[in-house]
């Protein structure tokens, strides 16, 4: 790299940090990923003159959020009928009024986003100019159906923003910590070592990646590099595991916490490798269409924190589509409330979970947390 590319990408990565809320935020005041929700909230509701005769930013409730996000929903709707020609075909169709919005039970008068409509048709989802798009990723996840979606610049930045609150969450915010990155087999156009890699050299602490599938190499590199983290395919994790508890003082090594995403970690799974490693073993959720990483768990593992500021969350019935009240199991339907790329409304996951709408041990009061994540009964 040449000097001037030096400079320029330090002058980046110093913007860049400037603009990250996760820097600002001590794990000893509480759930960092709460935390940073919450401030992303309040910051906006003291920069928005509507917002603040409605709520106090020093005092939100959840009741306060959830009229937040409502009112955020009804914002979105006029957004996508001016900037979207998929969603203004739709809701012209529909005789969709956004100002008839007026409750969570309202939500259901709009219709539901499926994974078919999205692979069909992605580009009638843009809402900005394509000159405008930072990165392009394509997935076919868990559904089969292959997606493509796109992020402008400030999305890939609020993406890796959240990243950091949450590994913050996970005790991993000094200088002395190294995340070991390791998805040898994922096959989307989306690396998730890179977004990750991305969001620890903000966050100022150390990460290594390693893509092979020789789990001998994996470890070498694990042990070499003094990770203190490891994320990982869930399955992977488990076969690391496997394969590492014959290793004489593997516990001492000092990882403290695994974290298994991409694919379902059973409890038989996770008692192998916490039994491995002398550590806590932690699930992550996300889709591509989301932003990749979207809920993640504490170390209470009673459920998904969810990012907050950005989804609205529904449970709907598969059947009837009928919306469920928390703690009732059904269909996770989410809405992308900040996206201004490609905003996904009342989106069909496909995934099967509930909602836990009360405060966790952990000490985060207003966030939002849902059951053990499945795929969606057939």
């Amino acid at each position: 790299m040449s000097l001037s590319e030096k400079i320029s990408t330090s002058i980046k990565m110093n913007v860049a940090k400037r603009k990250l809320e996760s820097r600002k935020i001590d794990h000893r005041d509480g759930n960092p990923l709460e935390q940073w929700g919450v401030n992303k909230i309040k910051n906006e509701i003291k920069n928005n003159k509507e917002l603040k005769q409605l709520f106090n930013p020093e005092e939100l409730s959840r009741e306060n959020i959830k009229d937040y996000k409502l009112i955020k929903f009804r914002e979105l709707l006029n957004y996508v009928m001016e900037n979207s020609s998929y969603y203004k075909d739709v809701f012209e169709k529909e005789g969709i009024d956004p100002s008839q919005i007026e409750s969570y039970d309202d939500l259901a008068k709009i219709p539901l986003t499926n994974p078919e409509d999205l692979a069909a048709k992605p580009y009638h989802f843009l809402c900005i100019p394509r000159k405008k798009i930072v990165r392009e990723f394509t997935s076919s996840g868990t559904t089969g159906i292959r997606k493509m979606i796109a992020y402008s610049q400030d999305e890939i930045l609020e993406i890796v923003d959240a990243i950091i609150s949450a590994l913050k969450m996970l005790e991993m915010d000094s200088k002395d910590d190294t995340l070991h990155i390791m998805y040898p087999t994922i096959t989307a156009t989306w690396d998730p070592g890179v977004i990750l890699g991305k969001a620890c050299m903000l966050a100022g602490v150390k990460s290594v990646i390693n893509d092979s599938e020789s789990v001998e190499e994996q470890i070498n590199t694990i042990l070499e590099s003094g990770s203190t983290h490891i994320i990982g395919l869930s399955s992977f994790v488990h076969k690391l595991s496997m394969e590492a508890k014959n290793i004489d003082g593997i516990k001492d090594i000092g990882i403290r916490k695994i974290i298994c995403s991409s694919e379902p970690l059973t409890e038989e799974m996770r008692a192998d490798i916490e039994s491995v490693w002398g550590c806590e073993a932690l699930r992550q959720w996300g889709m591509t269409e989301l932003g990749l990483a979207n809920a993640i768990e504490c170390s209470q593992q009673n459920g998904f924190h969810v990012d907050n500021p950005d989804f609205l969350i529904e449970i709907v019935d598969p059947v009837t589509r009928e919306i469920l009240p928390p703690g009732v199991e059904g269909e996770l339907v989410i809405t992308t409330l900040r996206r201004k790329c490609m905003p996904l409304i009342r989106y069909s996951t496909r995934d099967f979970t509930s909602i836990l709408d009360e405060p966790c041990k952990c000490g985060a009061l207003l966030d939002q947390r849902i059951t053990d994540i499945k795929r969606m009964p057939k």
